[in-house]
């Protein structure tokens, strides 16, 4: 059929112009999107004997491919040419790239280039005829030289072509990770930060996907390796699939090689979006419920997949979405941006959110949100900003000096844009890290319980571990779950 509607559209377009007859405009097709189901129409007129729709979700059509959805509707009914699809449920930021052919007084006319972004959902109502009684205010139908607004965002290296277009979207409603979104790592943690926990693949009890969400929980490494008569003395390849550096201290340790613990105590998971997808300027929600516990963080991050700007340290940037964890009953919770690992600079682009007695974290659930655009970088939990990075006000991280001292890639970053190094593609890591040597520092407050480790001190990892056993691992992590609800990217 599609073969049948190009060659009646060419013929349409030759009839036309040796007879001179008067160009016909193909109505602007009206879309509704309800909690379940969407309509495409477009108004009856006399002369119209067919009408037909052609769509993709969230995936450019290929010129005047057939779509997804591809049907022609040969009536009208209550004064409308329409198609319906009641059963697929679009969500809120779905995009629908779609084209749609008319026959009128026996010529064939395509509306090409058709873009539709879903902002909300429209009422059902019965159709009278009356085109203004049709439902579906507010919802954002954009079409070429139209209301779209232009976006400077990139998904995978790609342009997008307008702002508010869903770019990615997990709801977590399998029973494991999708593997065409998301990788797990498989590592032991080194540099910068040498956190003290092990990454698995395949600690089932620690990563769960079920019930609509996602599900952290740490467990103890001696309590996974039970093959092991001393299991934090034993020597461990992670193999083949280890993630890190094959045959580097990422991979393969051993726990008798040193006098003081050197296989992390704990573990916990991380995953992420490298390699599957990445993007330049956009908004990033997830909706999260953090872990409180001592000593632990939640890793919600956006991370450089080229490091453009220096490959250690953090040199390239990365970007948190939040950060938190608990001194005495009190949860601290923090967002913002990370230019070098060192504690001089690690903290100079990170904020504090100020009232977060009044938000129960670790409690309840939150949205956390980073708004990322060309000319600033902010960060929000439930729509409340807290922190934002602007050159213009703030100057250009290139310039940052400090202790008499400047940033050790300061020649790269002049070379980048005003935002760099957050001028280059990231991609979404997120997980649960236990302690290291960075994000407990030693003199941020007065820690309670007191810190038992010193972040340049070698043994740090067994002085935690030591303090753990004291209170009871399953006590001190009884709150420390993390659960993650929904993360979702848009253009800006």
């Amino acid at each position: 059929m599609l073969r049948q509607l190009l060659v009646y559209a060419v013929c349409s377009y030759i009839v036309a112009a040796v007879y001179a007859i008067p160009p016909y405009e193909v109505p602007k097709a009206k879309i509704d999107v309800y909690a379940k189901g969407f309509e495409v129409s477009i108004p009856d007129e006399e002369g119209i004997t067919l009408f037909a729709f052609h769509g993709k979700l969230n995936e450019e059509m290929n010129g005047l491919e057939a779509g997804t959805w591809a049907r022609d509707i040969t009536k009208a009914k209550n004064g409308r040419w329409t198609f319906r699809d009641p059963n697929t449920k679009l969500k809120l930021g779905d995009t629908l790239y779609y084209w749609t052919y008319v026959i009128y007084n026996g010529l064939g006319y395509r509306e090409d280039d058709g873009v539709f972004v879903v902002n909300e959902y429209a009422t059902p109502i019965v159709n009278t005829g009356d085109d203004t009684k049709q439902g579906g205010a507010g919802l954002l139908d954009v079409r070429s030289g139209s209301s779209c607004q232009k976006t400077p965002s990139r998904r995978n290296g790609l342009e997008i072509r307008c702002a508010n277009q869903l770019l990615f979207d997990d709801d977590f409603n399998g029973s494991r990770l999708d593997k065409n979104k998301w990788s797990v790592e498989r590592r032991f943690p080194t540099k910068p930060d040498y956190e003290y926990n092990l990454y698995l693949d395949d600690a089932t009890d620690v990563l769960q996907v079920g019930n609509g969400m996602v599900t952290i929980k740490p467990k103890l490494t001696d309590r996974h390796f039970q093959q092991h008569a001393k299991p934090l003395h034993a020597k461990y390849d992670l193999g083949e699939t280890c993630t890190g550096g094959q045959g580097s201290e990422e991979c393969v340790r051993d726990g008798a090689a040193t006098a003081y613990i050197s296989i992390p105590p704990f573990i916990t998971a991380q995953f992420s979006t490298k390699g599957l997808f990445s993007f330049k300027y956009g908004r990033i929600e997830i909706r999260a419920k953090l872990p409180r516990a001592n000593w632990v963080f939640p890793q919600l991050w956006l991370q450089p997949v080229n490091e453009k700007y220096g490959a250690d340290q953090y040199q390239s940037g990365q970007m948190r979405i939040a950060f938190s964890y608990v001194n005495d009953t009190q949860m601290q919770l923090f967002g913002g941006l990370i230019v070098n690992s060192n504690d001089k600079w690690r903290y100079e682009k990170m904020c504090e959110f100020p009232d977060t007695a009044i938000f129960n974290l670790g409690n309840d659930f939150h949205t956390y949100k980073l708004v990322w655009t060309e000319n600033e970088i902010s960060v929000a939990v439930d729509n409340k900003n807290y922190c934002t990075f602007d050159p213009v006000k703030d100057g250009v991280i290139a310039d940052m000096f400090k202790d008499g001292e400047e940033l050790p890639n300061k020649g790269l970053l002049q070379k980048g844009g005003k935002l760099a190094p957050f001028d280059e593609e990231f991609y979404i890591t997120m997980g649960y890290g236990i302690g290291g040597v960075h994000d407990f520092r030693d003199n941020l407050y007065g820690w309670k319980p007191e810190k038992p480790w010193g972040n340049t001190n070698p043994r740090g990892m067994g002085s935690l571990y030591k303090q753990v056993k004291a209170l009871n691992f399953d006590r001190w992590i009884s709150s420390g779950d993390m659960f993650i609800d929904f993360v979702k990217v848009y253009s800006v």
